[in-house]
């Protein structure tokens, strides 16, 4: 994206979150955003600020913008002092708007400068191993973000485990991930950078992509933002793959429940030929244009047309719940939604909205039953 269209980007963003975009200039801003998917988190964080309410975060919003103030000072930034309503704005705006204005001016023009640094999650578990690696662990209901010693910025979904060797950087760069991770690669050619899954070994250079390889689960899914990623899979040494941006890669993780689907459902191929491997487009809420598989990362849980069995094991991730179904077919209940700051208990009573179930709740146990 070039300056002038990242320019008329935050423009439209700016007219959106004051209410002042009309319907076209919504739809167009849906457009970019779908072609340059890197620019939700950034989007998030921004509406993040923009929403803040209260006496409190008004205090709060004063004193970030003006820490920004400093900040752009610092790096001797020249505002148009001849323009008089560049001395007008701050005494006719409100705090937050200007603090919103204030970060779409810094991610035009300040290249890598951090605005906004979320910190790691209290529940996050960070080991600090007395041998020859660090470990970073989330549980159930739990997310945090951490940056590597290269400036590899990672997001680390719930029940998920990444560990690196403490002189990463140095020789290679090099993480085992257990779980799902949104990685943003520091450049270096010198170095690529290795991810190890249980089913794929994913080499980059630099670029963001993100990944979900869950133990549990029946898929390993990549899913590439910017740049190029080869992914090599696992007990396949033949076999690798060259993703391109704004591509999916699903791998089944077990090849003898593919053999057994391909000889159910007689496939005119052999099962010599019958590959567990399929590369599709990111789904996109239709609403707003968010990648579904990063929603995540933006602290919030998107689903499109989703079996209500596999629903239940993303919500019990997120929630840190445990949930059981009195019947098969239950789980065969599809859906379609989002959770942001939904309880368990509202996001279970949305979802009764569009289907016939009930449920009960017991500390962390959730039992989906017939009504």
């Amino acid at each position: 994206m070039g300056q002038e269209q990242k320019e008329y980007t935050w423009q439209l963003v700016a007219k959106m979150l004051a209410g002042e975009a009309s319907e076209q200039e919504l739809d167009e801003l849906r457009q970019l955003l779908r072609s340059n998917p890197d620019l939700h988190y950034p989007l998030q964080t921004i509406a993040g600020l923009w929403s803040q309410s209260g006496p409190a975060e008004q205090k709060q919003a004063e004193e970030a913008f003006s820490r920004h103030l400093d900040r752009m000072a610092s790096l001797s930034i020249d505002y148009d002092t001849t323009n008089p309503d560049a001395t007008e704005a701050p005494r006719r705006r409100s705090p937050r708007r200007l603090l919103v204005a204030a970060a779409a001016v810094a991610i035009l023009t300040i290249s890598g400068f951090i605005l906004y640094r979320p910190q790691p999650d209290k529940k996050a578990v960070i080991a600090q191993a007395a041998t020859q690696t660090n470990e970073v662990t989330t549980r159930n209901g739990s997310r945090t973000s951490l940056y590597l010693p290269d400036g590899t910025r990672v997001w680390l979904n719930a029940a998920s485990h990444i560990v690196y060797n403490k002189d990463f950087g140095k020789t290679d760069r090099e993480v085992n991930l257990s779980g799902e991770a949104f990685f943003d690669v520091a450049h270096d050619p010198a170095k690529p950078f290795v991810i190890h899954a249980a089913r794929i070994d994913i080499k980059v250079l630099g670029t963001s992509f993100n990944v979900k390889s869950y133990p549990a689960d029946k898929t390993t899914e990549t899913v590439l933002i910017r740049g190029s990623i080869e992914v090599a899979i696992r007990n396949r040494t033949n076999k690798k793959i060259i993703l391109k941006p704004n591509e999916k890669l699903v791998i089944d993780n077990d090849d003898s429940a593919t053999l057994r689907r391909h000889i159910a459902t007689h496939l005119a191929t052999s099962p010599a030929e019958h590959s567990p491997v399929t590369i599709l487009r990111p789904t996109y809420e239709h609403t707003t244009g968010t990648m579904v598989e990063t929603s995540w990362v933006d602290n919030k849980l998107i689903f499109q047309d989703m079996r209500f069995g596999n629903l239940a094991k993303d919500m019990e991730r997120w929630y840190g719940v445990s949930i059981a179904f009195a019947r098969p077919e239950l789980e065969q209940l599809q859906f379609t939604g989002s959770f942001q700051q939904e309880t368990i208990r509202q996001a279970l009573d949305a979802l009764r909205l569009t289907a016939t179930f009930n449920y009960t709740i017991s500390g962390n146990q959730i039992n989906i039953y017939e009504k």
